[in-house]
């Protein structure tokens, strides 16, 4: 009779510390977020799954809220986009992993996010510095970056901050910097999500040569050309819900530019154009303004792949691409070298 006790104790030893190391292996996670101004809409979720392929799904987001769950390579990054195809939400997540993420899809860089220490401290850093990751073009982030390498060189959030974060305008650094981290925080699955999740978005098309869109003086559909002009052409893509100082300073490094070397051209993206007049005229600005109907969803803009505000395209006389980004600065400097 003993034996019998003393074996179904040691059997039952024998499973707790089964089930111990199934849970610290699990590749299950679960992510809930509340997001003021989501409202019902499909969202999309990428992240690098258990088998090392990439999840790419889309969900239904109710009443502001969002709840995903899966089975991740761990760690890996974990990316949200609303119904536009923009990036809402960056997350790292691991096997066993259940975040909490609350705030508004208005305020970015101002989320909360509990229930990971590696998340924790990373959108501890990003509220820090939220004033210098809503300005288009911000030396003062990379300086605290670097800052924060410098002094946790044994951080996973050390990487993740150089690999989302960082923009000098030498991308030698981005290397420079990431080199000087210690290996321990750089983890392979989350290097391979990163490369697998940016070879995923897909690219914009390499070569413009003409649009047809609403031109604001004459109120009518007009084609403007790119080619044939023995210009380059800088264009804007903005919206009235991107920040007035972004939209500011980059109207004002486009005015730089030396219009009869350069074709300058903005594009509104809002699904209407009640607003667009009245902002533009403000600006103070002589070259042609146009708006895209059906917004991010306009065919000519979907083949662009233009998702976010602002994004700059600059292509030389025979309309290839030379550079397609949000810095205005260094959309100016292109046009002019």
């Amino acid at each position: 009779m003993a034996k019998n006790i003393l074996g179904r104790c040691f059997l039952l030893v024998m499973m707790a510390a089964v089930c111990l190391l199934q849970g610290c292996s699990s590749k299950g996670f679960k992510v809930t977020a509340e997001i003021k101004g989501l409202g019902n809409q499909n969202v999309r979720v990428v992240y690098k799954g258990a088998d090392g392929g990439i999840v790419d799904s889309w969900i239904m987001a109710q009443n502001n809220a969002l709840e995903i769950t899966g089975d991740c390579s761990s760690p890996t990054l974990l990316i949200v986009y609303n119904g536009m195809n923009v990036p809402i939400i960056r997350l790292v997540v691991s096997g066993g992993d259940k975040l909490e993420v609350k705030g508004s899809v208005t305020e970015q860089y101002q989320l909360q996010v509990k229930g990971s220490e590696v998340m924790e401290q990373l959108n501890d850093f990003i509220l820090k510095h939220k004033t210098e990751y809503s300005m288009p073009s911000s030396p003062k982030l990379n300086a605290a970056i670097e800052e924060y390498v410098k002094a946790n060189p044994k951080s996973l959030v050390s990487t993740l901050l150089v690999m989302l974060d960082y923009a000098p305008s030498d991308d030698n650094k981005v290397a420079q910097l990431l080199s000087s981290i210690d290996e321990s925080a750089k983890p392979k699955t989350i290097i391979d999500s990163y490369n697998l999740i940016a070879m995923r978005a897909k690219a914009g098309a390499s070569s413009i040569t003409s649009f047809n869109l609403l031109e604001m003086k004459s109120d009518d559909f007009e084609v403007a050309t790119l080619t044939g002009t023995g210009r380059r052409n800088v264009l804007l893509f903005w919206d009235k819900d991107m920040e007035a100082i972004k939209r500011d300073a980059a109207f004002e490094e486009l005015r730089m530019l030396d219009s009869t070397l350069v074709n300058i051209m903005d594009i509104n993206i809002d699904s209407d154009s009640v607003q667009w007049r009245n902002i533009v005229g403000k600006t103070s600005t002589t070259w042609k303004h146009y708006w895209a109907p059906g917004s991010m969803m306009n065919s000519q803009l979907m083949r662009l792949q233009i998702n976010s505000t602002p994004t700059i395209i600059v292509t030389d006389s025979l309309g290839k691409v030379q550079y397609r980004g949000t810095d205005p600065i260094k959309a100016r400097q292109t046009a002019e070298s």
